[in-house]
């Protein structure tokens, strides 16, 4: 049985639908504005020594998931302790970074660390200098590391850039278009009614 609303109820319904465009409006602009904001963070970070990588191999699991993103902060050698995580260039040229924890330091001249991946069975079969440690990792998320990845790619960067400013442009355009209509049938019912 269909029953009709009552102008209260429909008047109602209306507020709770522009709520809900609006509220829904204002998550996509401000995901655009997160992504390009970590778009711009991503290439930026290493400018200021910081690093922004993605988790490529399990050796750290379960603290850190392959694909996870990993944010490393510049730190000198004497403010790493053992049990931090570090991310550091290995001795063999040519190798990706490697983030492992500091199992020991060898105080000398240099500073040496002896590092671990939490997943494997032993220690690693070499020890960093301190001038191949990048940094300590400060922040790790689960899952964004392949994101980071694709923003490091231009393809990436623009699609990070463009495609939300686009989105934001066209809500913006969208907002106008509808109360420039909305202007517009005002002005045709007043001139009906003269």
């Amino acid at each position: 049985m269909c029953r009709t609303l009552s102008p209260q109820e429909t008047k109602k319904r209306g507020v709770n639908e522009n709520s809900m465009k609006k509220a829904v409006g204002n998550l996509g602009v401000t995901l655009a504005i997160v992504l390009m904001v970590a778009a711009v963070a991503t290439y930026l970070a290493p400018h200021f020594g910081w690093r922004v990588d993605a988790v490529l191999s399990g050796s750290m699991e379960p603290q850190l998931k392959v694909g996870a993103v990993v944010v490393t902060c510049p730190v000198g050698p004497e403010a790493i302790a053992v049990g931090d995580i570090i991310t550091f260039r290995p001795t063999t040229v040519g190798e990706n970074l490697i983030s492992h924890r500091v199992i020991g330091v060898e105080e000398h001249s240099p500073v040496y660390f002896k590092t671990k991946g939490d997943a494997n069975s032993g220690a690693d079969p070499f020890i960093v200098p301190a001038r191949n440690v990048v940094g300590k990792i400060c922040l790790h998320v689960p899952f964004l590391g392949y994101a980071t990845q694709f923003l490091k790619t231009p393809l990436g960067f623009v699609f990070a850039l463009v495609l939300p400013g686009l989105l934001i442009v066209a809500i913006y355009v969208k907002s106008i278009w509808q109360v420039l209509a909305k202007n517009g049938n005002k002005r045709t019912d007043k001139g009906g009614q003269e």
